[in-house]
């Protein structure tokens, strides 16, 4: 699983740290940030399988980041993160093209399962090689 790579963008740190600590404890290879600012150069030098994004971020929206993400590789997978539970953000988003939602506080059984989902799908397709 450590060849599959998780990019983790959302402002709040204390809940970046603990959750990339916690999918690092399971072995994927997981970069975080703070803002789609700082997400962008890893967009081509990380190349994530899957981006986990908050959908409220000061600067750029995690729906503008989304967009961003499919229009530069549309193979890129998308969860998006809501405190909100706006079902408005959370339908745009699905249009825009995230493959799955998660409303915080998470359950990170839920967020592993999805995870897992994703990354046998990307397996399946065989649109990424080194995915293990």
């Amino acid at each position: 699983m450590e060849d599959f790579r998780i990019l983790l963008v959302d402002d709040e740190v204390d809940f970046v740290e603990t959750l990339s600590e916690r999918l690092s404890l399971r072995k994927y290879n997981v970069r975080t940030v703070n803002s789609a600012a700082q997400a962008m150069p890893l967009l081509y030098s990380f190349k994530p399988h899957l981006v986990i994004l908050d959908i409220r971020m000061p600067e750029m929206n995690g729906i503008e980041f989304l967009k961003l993400v499919k229009k530069l590789n549309p193979s890129t997978e998308v969860i998006m993160l809501t405190a909100y539970g706006n079902m408005n953000f959370v339908e745009e988003a699905m249009k825009s093209g995230a493959v799955e939602y998660i409303i915080k506080p998470i359950d990170i059984r839920e967020l592993i399962i999805k995870i897992e989902r994703i990354r046998e799908k990307i397996q399946q397709k065989g649109g990424i090689s080194d995915v293990k």
